[in-house]
């Protein structure tokens, strides 16, 4: 499971860093760092590990010291409110992923959406919560594209809360036609080609044959 966020998100962009970067000996082109950070439930540490939630959370037993009594409608496998290491601080997540693509809600009627591709998102910071929230940071990194015009529009988005979606490459997945495994195809000429190998032979006419072989020696 990747880290994505599907639908539209609130979400602080919290910097932006204009830089350069070389593609090739002599080539520059323009880049950007964009640094978001995410209030979530904490369910969505299963979307950067499969453990990772119940290594940070479990759900106490001890009343009145954070527990929690079960709540209708919540899969008890995800309901855990409660810190299991409350003094550990922020967690660096060192996970980088590549080819997102980014879009930031601008304007109405999402004609004035930026969107960026061919992303890297990395750089990741956790922050858990008691309670069941997490706070996670990262960063976006882009090369590609890139416009004065976008640019400008993601300056003036600095410090503010944006909605964006953040999605994950989609798998891409080579399938071969069963009946013919090969990576080509056969036009119609090729598949009737002539059979080299003659049909079985009963035994009386392999006898036959090998005995008028014999006589034609002879």
């Amino acid at each position: 499971m990747a880290f994505e966020i599907e639908d539209f998100t609130p979400v602080k962009l919290c910097s932006i860093n204009a830089r350069s970067e070389k593609h090739g000996p002599d080539e520059l082109h323009p880049a950007v760092d964009l640094k978001f950070q995410l209030d979530a439930a904490n369910t969505i540490l299963s979307h950067l590990d499969g453990a990772l939630l119940s290594s940070l959370y479990h759900k106490s037993e001890a009343g009145g010291q954070g527990g929690q009594q079960s709540l209708d409608g919540v899969d008890e496998a995800v309901n855990l409110p409660n810190l299991r290491f409350p003094f550990m601080g922020t967690i660096k997540w060192a996970k980088e992923y590549a080819g997102y693509t980014l879009t930031i809600e601008h304007g109405l009627g999402g004609a004035s959406d930026i969107q960026l591709l061919d992303c890297k998102v990395n750089d990741f910071r956790i922050n858990p919560k008691e309670g069941g929230t997490v706070e996670i940071s990262f960063r976006v990194q882009c090369s590609t594209n890139l416009t004065e015009k976008t640019m400008g529009k993601l300056a003036l988005l600095v410090q503010h809360e944006v909605p964006i979606k953040l999605e994950a490459p989609e798998a891409k997945q080579e399938q071969h036609d069963i009946e013919n495994p090969l990576p080509y195809t056969l036009d119609e000429s090729d598949k009737q080609v002539e059979n080299p190998f003659p049909s079985a032979l009963t035994p009386e006419q392999a006898l036959a044959d090998a005995c008028a072989a014999e006589a034609a020696v002879h």
